[in-house]
C-alpha cells in the first residue's frame, strides 16, 4: 500500500481559514464598483436622448445569497414619460423586435471595466489579508 504525506497542510488551512472571506468579499465589491459604474454611464451617455438612463445608473450594496456575493450596477426608476429606464436599457443591449438593433451598452462597459476591477479587487484582497 501506498503512503501518501505531505507536509505544512496544517499552516497552509490555518492561513486559509484566517483568510475571512465573509468580510473580505464585499469589501472587495464594494470598492471596485464604482469602476463599472462609471463604464456603464460613459457606454450609456452615449445612447441618450434626455439623459434620463444614464443619469439614473446606481450601484447596490454588496449582497450574499446561495450562490456567494454580488453586487449590481443598473439604470433605475423611470423617465419623465413613465417609462422605465432598465427597459430602455434592455432595448439598447438585446434590440426590439423588427423595431431596433441592438446596440449593447452593459457588455462592452463590463469588458472595458473588467481588467481594473480585477485590479482593485486583487488590490483590495491583498490589502486585508
Amino acid at each position: 500500500m501506498a503512503r501518501f504525506e505531505l507536509e505544512g497542510i496544517d499552516d497552509l488551512m490555518k492561513d486559509l481559514n484566517m483568510l475571512d472571506a465573509e468580510r473580505i468579499a464585499p469589501i472587495m465589491l464594494e470598492e471596485a464598483v464604482p469602476i463599472l459604474k462609471e463604464s456603464v454611464v460613459k457606454r450609456a451617455a452615449s445612447h441618450k436622448d434626455t439623459g434620463d438612463m444614464a443619469a439614473s445608473i446606481k450601484k447596490s450594496k454588496a449582497m450574499r445569497n446561495q450562490r456567494g456575493y454580488y453586487i449590481s450596477v443598473r439604470p433605475t426608476g423611470k423617465d419623465k414619460k413613465g417609462v422605465r429606464n432598465m427597459e430602455k436599457m434592455a432595448a439598447l443591449e438585446f434590440g426590439v423586435d423588427g423595431k431596433q438593433a441592438a446596440t449593447p451598452v452593459l457588455t462592452p462597459a463590463v469588458n472595458d471595466a473588467e481588467g481594473k476591477v480585477l485590479d482593485k479587487m486583487q488590490e483590495v484582497f491583498d490589502r486585508e489579508t
